[in-house]
């Protein structure tokens, strides 16, 4: 409030947004007893406590406007609307499990439009830093994805758990807090799921639909088999007939014919698409290997692409 700057709060659903703002500061209010706390429609308002005050006038409301409620699936409405005061975003809930509301097409970049449009980046307007906070559900996402983002592998010297992207201005945390993980295995619900797939997600923070089963380097005599395609993406197929297994993996050989398109949308001149196919010998073999549990995939993304490639195409 004393700077005068303001906050954006993003959910990716209109029904997302508006019941969330409605308890946006339930949590914090009790920490703040100084402070009053109002929403009406996609505005936060915050103000002095006062006995002498009860209703907001309008030009309390402009001069406590702290912040603003956003949906990313209608973004592209605010394109002619200014946020001059706004410094930091929170994107809340950004990773969905499977099974609820879908990701939005292309929502990465439906998420930059909406950047742009309130940092305004190349003007005078103040640096916008982006929060994105979510629960641990699996690293195979459209943001990763389109990032190419990475979960940290070590503590750094201060303790926090943080991957730093090589070339882009991107921190990923994974948040790790001991004292809170012990407290919360001593309660009722620890002990309720203590031992299952719940408690690594729930209190250790590990991603719940991902596991390390079928994840392994492929032999460095695997040859290399056929090329598939998926979303605009390039996976190389190699096998070792000595060892008996297949591998799914980034590296490809650029010049190999045999490229299958595994939607309609990758489909292009110089591939083959899976559904229209008579005969599909290779993907065949590939099937083959897959419900005999002999293929392997070279890391957690691949595994997790392939998976819905092979749900749709067996």
């Amino acid at each position: 409030m004393t700077k005068g700057e303001q906050f954006g709060y993003i959910r990716r659903y209109k029904e997302d947004l508006k019941d969330s703002m409605e308890n946006l500061f339930k949590d914090i209010q009790d920490k703040y007893p100084d402070y009053e706390f109002l929403v009406e429609g996609m505005k936060c308002y915050i103000r002095l406590r006062s006995e002498d005050k009860t209703k907001w006038t309008k030009e309390e409301k402009e001069k406590c406007l702290a912040g603003y409620g956003f949906v990313l699936s209608t973004a592209s409405n605010k394109k002619s609307i200014s946020y001059p005061k706004i410094t930091t975003l929170i994107f809340d809930e950004f990773l969905i499990e499977k099974g609820n509301v879908p990701y939005i097409q292309n929502e990465p970049l439906k998420l930059l439009n909406l950047y742009e449009t309130i940092a305004r980046p190349g003007t005078d307007h103040k640096r916008v830093i982006l929060f994105m906070l979510a629960n641990a559900i699996s690293i195979t996402n459209p943001y990763f994805l389109f990032w190419d983002l990475k979960m940290p592998s070590k503590a750094d010297k201060n303790g926090k758990w943080i991957w730093k992207h090589p070339t882009r201005p991107i921190l990923v945390e994974d948040v790790r807090n001991e004292a809170f993980i012990d407290r919360k295995k001593n309660t009722e619900f620890g002990a309720l799921v203590s031992g299952t797939k719940y408690a690594e997600y729930s209190i250790e923070n590990k991603f719940l639909l991902d596991d390390d089963t079928f994840i392994e380097k492929k032999s460095p005599t695997a040859r290399y088999y056929f090329t598939f395609k998926y979303h605009d993406k390039l996976f190389g197929v190699w096998v070792d007939f000595n060892q008996g297994r297949m591998w799914v993996s980034k590296d490809i050989e650029p010049s190999w014919k045999l490229i299958y398109a595994t939607t309609i949308k990758d489909h292009e001149p110089n591939t083959l698409y899976l559904k229209s196919l008579p005969s599909k010998s290779h993907w065949k073999m590939f099937i083959e290997y897959y419900k005999m549990g002999y293929v392997r995939f070279e890391n957690m993304n691949i595994k997790n692409m392939c998976y819905e490639v092979i749900k749709n195409n067996i």
